[in-house]
């Protein structure tokens, strides 16, 4: 993809994956704070519309929705959401989720965030394009079993606080993070 044709990510571009909304499993698989379904969907939903407003644009890495989860119900809580909602599909996307009022929808993406690529994808990749000329990943899927590092980050709600964030708050998150080689070893600095 020519350069020119990149979507550029500005202050008004938020990213999160993994919200599970409607999956009562997650909350024991990945130990969420919640003592059930409800109040976890209700403070999904609470917490992305309390930084997204209806304008802003939300990369959502994947894994909406529970994939049992009636899609009556999961496009009732997508509705509820504010942004322009862009979905990087993950393995519990469902077809029916995928027909939700997505702004657009990817397998893998990548976009410009301060001159610098930034490859999106649901699951977490050891290279990915643009790896040896400075490219960076979001990914999700790993409900934050894995390390992020100052090249590679997981937006999914487990690692952010259940909250969306924007590139420039993640990028200060990551300045702090050591930097992985290829196979996940921290380099010596």
């Amino acid at each position: 993809m020519p350069h020119q044709d990149f979507i550029h990510v500005d202050h008004t571009h938020f990213f999160v994956g993994d919200t599970h909304l409607g999956h009562t499993g997650i909350l024991d698989m990945a130990m969420r704070p919640y003592t059930g379904i409800a109040e976890h969907d209700r403070d999904v939903v609470t917490n992305w519309n309390s930084v997204v407003k209806p304008t802003d644009t939300v990369w959502h890495l994947g894994d909406f929705a529970w994939d049992k989860l009636p899609a009556s119900d999961a496009g009732a809580l997508f509705k509820k959401l504010n942004g322009v909602k862009r979905l990087v599909i993950g393995n519990h996307d469902t077809d029916d989720v995928q027909k939700f009022d997505w702004a657009s929808k990817h397998d893998m993406v990548t976009l410009k965030a301060d001159g610098t690529d930034l490859v999106l994808f649901h699951y977490p990749l050891r290279e990915w394009p643009g790896f040896y000329s400075g490219a960076l990943h979001f990914h999700g899927h790993t409900h934050d079993n894995l390390l992020s590092g100052r090249r590679v980050w997981d937006c999914g709600v487990d690692h952010q606080g259940f909250v969306p964030l924007t590139f420039e708050q993640i990028s200060q998150r990551m300045a702090a993070l050591p930097e992985f080689d290829y196979s996940g070893v921290p380099v010596a600095r």
